[in-house]
C-alpha cells in the first residue's frame, strides 16, 4: 500500500461541513495536514480538530491567510522528508461520494505512469467514460492526486500567484516538462466554486468575494503572460466576455459592488504589470 499525506487549507469553514468533508477522504490517507488560514480571532479549529478525533490530523498554520501555494509546498516538502508516495491537496468545500475516494486511489495505484504528474477526479467535465483515464490540459488542485517524486523534477508549487490558478499554472509547468494531467473518469468529486445564489430580480450569480476575483483576473493574465503559446486569441476573448464584461455587468446585482469593482479594476492593471503575491483589496 502506498503512503499518501493530504493538506486541506480552511478559510471560515462551516464546521460541521468541513467535518463531513473530510470524513469521506481521512480513512484511507496515512496524515492529513489541516492548514488554517482563519486568522486567530475567527478560528474555529480546536472544535474541528475535536469533532474529527483522528491521531492522523496535524494542524498547522501561521495565524494568517496564506493562501494555497505555501501550505501546499509545506506539505510536499513534508511528503519528501518522510517517504510519502502521494500527496492528495483538498478544498474545503470538496468531497468524494461514499466508496469514492478509496476506488480513486486503487486506480491510481494499479496504473502508474512515470508521465503522470497529476490525477484528478471526474468533476463532470469529461463525458467520455469509455476510457479509465483521459489526457487534460489542465485540473484544479481539490482532488488531485500527485506522486511526490515527480516534485523534483516540476518544482514546487507556483506562491507568486497565492490562490486561484496555482492550479492551473502547475499543470502548464507540468505538460513543458512532457508530462501529463489526467483524470479519473469513474471517480466523481462534490465541488463547490464561488457563492451561487439568486437575486432578488432571480439571476442567478457566482457571488465571488472581491479578494477572489482580483486573484482569479490578475492571476489569469500572469498565466498568459507565463505560457503565451498554451491560450489562443478565443480563449483570452471569452475570458474579457464572461470574467470582465459579463462579471461587470452582475455587479449590480451582487454586494460589497464597489470593491468588486475596484478587483477587477486592480486584477487587470497588476496582471499587465506583473505584479505578484498577496494584495490586499
Amino acid at each position: 500500500m502506498k503512503k499518501i499525506v493530504g493538506v486541506v487549507t480552511l478559510y471560515y469553514p462551516n464546521v460541521a461541513e468541513i467535518v463531513r468533508n473530510i470524513q469521506t477522504y481521512l480513512p484511507q490517507l496515512n496524515k492529513l495536514i489541516i492548514w488554517e488560514n482563519t486568522p486567530e480571532s475567527g478560528s474555529k479549529i480546536d472544535k474541528i480538530f475535536q469533532l474529527i478525533g483522528s491521531e492522523k490530523v496535524e494542524i498547522r498554520g501561521t495565524g494568517k491567510n496564506e493562501g494555497l501555494a505555501k501550505p501546499f509546498n509545506d506539505v510536499v516538502r513534508l511528503a519528501q522528508n518522510e517517504d510519502y508516495d502521494f500527496l492528495l491537496t483538498m478544498d474545503q468545500d470538496s468531497s468524494f461520494q461514499a466508496g469514492g475516494f478509496e476506488k480513486y486511489l486503487k486506480l491510481i495505484e494499479n496504473n502508474i505512469d512515470g508521465t503522470v504528474a497529476v490525477y484528478a477526479p471526474n468533476r463532470g467535465n469529461i463525458s467520455d467514460l469509455t476510457k479509465s483515464f483521459v489526457e487534460m490540459r489542465t485540473a484544479i488542485s481539490s482532488g488531485a492526486v500527485y506522486p511526490v517524486r515527480l516534485f523534483e523534477k516540476t518544482g514546487l508549487f507556483n506562491e507568486d500567484f497565492f490562490v486561484y490558478m496555482v492550479d492551473i499554472e502547475f499543470c502548464l509547468r507540468v505538460k513543458k516538462h512532457n508530462m501529463k494531467t489526467v483524470c479519473v473518469t469513474s471517480v466523481t468529486m462534490l465541488h463547490q466554486e464561488g457563492y451561487a445564489e439568486k437575486s432578488r430580480l432571480g439571476l442567478s450569480v457566482n457571488n465571488y468575494s472581491a479578494q477572489s476575483t482580483y486573484y482569479i483576473i490578475r492571476n489569469t493574465i500572469l498565466t498568459w503572460n507565463l505560457f503565451p503559446k498554451e491560450f489562443t486569441l478565443s480563449d483570452k476573448f471569452l475570458f474579457f466576455k464572461y470574467k470582465l464584461i459579463y462579471r461587470t455587468l452582475k455587479l449590480g446585482f451582487e454586494t460589497d459592488r464597489i470593491r468588486k469593482l475596484k478587483a477587477i479594476y486592480l486584477g487587470i492593471l497588476h496582471g499587465i504589470t506583473r505584479k505578484k503575491g498577496q494584495y490586499n483589496i
